[in-house]
């Protein structure tokens, strides 16, 4: 299939060509390995004095959709900054022909396309590449095919293991993420690309409207917008949900991301579901030699506001305002001019995030800083939260009922329209005859947690395989509670607890940034469930992706003696006695 690619000619205001227009170029062919044509958009200047550098972003969301296309980026300055920008539909999405088989395909492809354009005319051989979420895992897919004309990349909001970034998280499927994605940002195109009848195209618009509903729907493989759909959408649906696809990615990735040998600008949020696989990019590719930056907001997944859920974080926390300063494109021109031109530049620390509570930016050497500290802070039977370990054992029950799962509310979510997250209101959850709570007296100094936070339960229970939740929140002088970070795990009892009656299991609550103030508590809720980000755990050995019968569950939690359930936090050296 061949398709005519027509310049447009666009106004700008450029400092390093002569004449002041930029051509975009729609549809332009780029032919893969394989014979499959891939077509992109390029934004170039109308007139070059010089080969300039090219900045390439692959997508699967429209390369026309300029919300979707390149997001928080401005391609015209980029190319006011002396770059050209190539934005592809990647492969069988939109105007690009093959067949979609999300993830796997971005290896080759991402090597093809990488040196394609390198080759285009009016580039000086120079690639970086750019763009958050599944156009993070096309930098990360195509560095590791190691392209030699892929100089830097800036890989935001994203990660590089499929089972444990889209699927899983601690063992628990990430239902709505998975649902979401699908339904939201996947089926649409397909449906179109099979000339789907318009009554299967208008069907589709209800069944999006009712995701929320229909999260509980159960057996998964049942669920009826896949169920009853016999298209392609269908089988990538089952594919994901049985294994099959990660399997394959697993099997196929050709090196170990510690070994990438090229710059990496990282972006994240505290509240971005994609937020510790961000962190772990950059750590990885850090062990690889090569220089790292990373940048972490107080946002959700590519939203960049200062304001999000119930919080405000002033305007400095804004992508366009960071510090007061540069926006986000400017921090990619900063960072690319650098490592594609050699154009020297301010002297800044690789590490800068945003502490909440104080709501300011903080820079460091390293991450996690090197002023933390990790303390313990121990669960007492009471309810309270503090640094004395209690000296007898106890136990605390609830009732694990999942067919009344705690609700999602707010956190590092991604949901139909960004809805449901960020620092949103907890003490609806936090009442429930489900949720234990422990939390610390009010605090009579500032408290900074930075850092990596994990959950040690010792616990039991009377379910054959089952779930385990942790919430840390931040409770204001009102009494209002706010998500922080929370975790999940799930637990087979039988492989855990050998020949005792409780068994011990570890809770990632992935990283956070945030300050308690004076007279705020730290408050930690455990329970069984946050559906629906997580699937529930029918406590029976089985799961819902094959099956819909649960049963109730007995859950206990320890505290003290030679059980003393904890919470770790990473606490600024600063803010406590040594």
């Amino acid at each position: 299939m061949s398709k005519e690619h027509r310049p447009q000619i666009y106004f700008f205001r450029g400092e390093m060509f002569m004449g002041d227009q930029i051509i975009i170029e729609k549809d332009v062919p780029a032919v893969m390995r394989d014979g499959t044509v891939l077509y992109a958009n390029i934004y170039r200047p109308a007139e070059l004095e010089n080969k300039l550098p090219v900045l390439l972003s692959r997508l699967p969301y429209n390369k026309d959709h300029p919300h979707f296309s390149h997001r928080y980026i401005d391609p015209v300055r980029f190319v006011s900054a002396g770059y050209i920008v190539v934005i592809q539909d990647v492969r069988g999405r939109y105007a690009s022909e093959g067949e979609f088989t999300p993830f796997l395909q971005e290896f080759e492809d991402g090597y093809d396309t990488v040196e394609w354009s390198a080759d285009l005319p009016g580039a000086d051989g120079n690639v970086g590449m750019f763009g958050l979420s599944y156009y993070g895992f096309t930098q990360i897919f195509a560095a590791l095919m190691n392209p030699p004309s892929l100089k830097a990349a800036a890989p935001a909001f994203t990660g590089h293991n499929i089972t444990e970034t889209m699927m899983q998280r601690g063992g628990a499927l990430q239902t709505a993420k998975l649902q979401t994605w699908l339904l939201e940002s996947i089926a649409p195109d397909m449906l179109r690309r099979e000339q789907a009848p318009p009554e299967e195209q208008q069907k589709l618009w209800d069944e999006i409207d009712h995701l929320v509903r229909d999260y509980s729907f159960r057996p998964l493989l049942e669920w009826g917008p896949f169920a009853e759909r016999k298209s392609a959408v269908s089988d990538l649906y089952k594919s994901m949900l049985d294994g099959s696809l990660t399997k394959k990615l697993e099997e196929y990735i050709p090196a170990d991301l510690n070994d990438l040998g090229i710059p990496g600008l990282h972006i994240g949020g505290w509240y971005d579901c994609f937020l510790q696989p961000t962190l772990d990019n950059y750590s990885a590719m850090k062990k690889g030699g090569a220089p790292q930056q990373l940048i972490i907001g107080p946002w959700g997944h590519g939203v960049m506001n200062p304001h999000l859920g119930d919080r405000h974080f002033g305007i400095r926390a804004s992508g366009e305002f960071i510090g007061g300063r540069g926006d986000l494109t400017s921090e990619h021109i900063h960072w690319f001019d650098y490592y594609l031109k050699g154009i020297s530049r301010e002297k800044t620390a690789p590490v800068k995030y945003f502490v909440m509570g104080d709501n300011v930016w903080k820079e460091a050497e390293a991450w996690p800083p090197s002023h933390i500290v990790q303390q313990k802070w121990y669960f007492h039977r009471d309810g309270t939260l503090d640094r004395d370990r209690p000296d007898e054992s106890h136990r605390i029950s609830y009732q694990y009922d999942p067919d009344d799962p705690v609700p999602t509310i707010g956190g590092a979510t991604l949901f139909y329209q960004g809805l449901n997250t960020g620092p949103l209101e907890q003490r609806g959850t936090a009442a429930r005859n489900d949720v234990l709570v422990f939390e610390t007296e009010k605090l009579a100094y500032r408290l900074e947690v930075t850092g990596r936070i994990t959950v040690t339960l010792f616990a039991s229970t009377t379910g054959v395989e089952t779930d385990f939740t942790a919430k840390l929140t931040d409770v204001d002088e009102s009494g209002k509670s706010i998500i922080v970070t929370e975790g999940i795990v799930r637990v087979l009892p039988e492989e855990s607890c050998a020949e005792e009656s409780w068994f011990s299991c570890n809770i990632d609550l992935w990283s956070t940034s945030n300050v308690f103030l004076p007279g705020h508590r730290m408050r930690i809720e455990i329970s069984s469930s946050n559906f629906p980000k997580y699937a529930v755990n029918l406590n029976t050995g089985c799961t819902v992706i094959d099956s819909a019968k649960a049963r109730k569950a007995e859950q206990t939690i320890f505290t003290g003696g030679n059980t003393p359930s904890y919470i770790t936090l990473p606490i600024a050296d600063d803010c406590f006695d040594a």
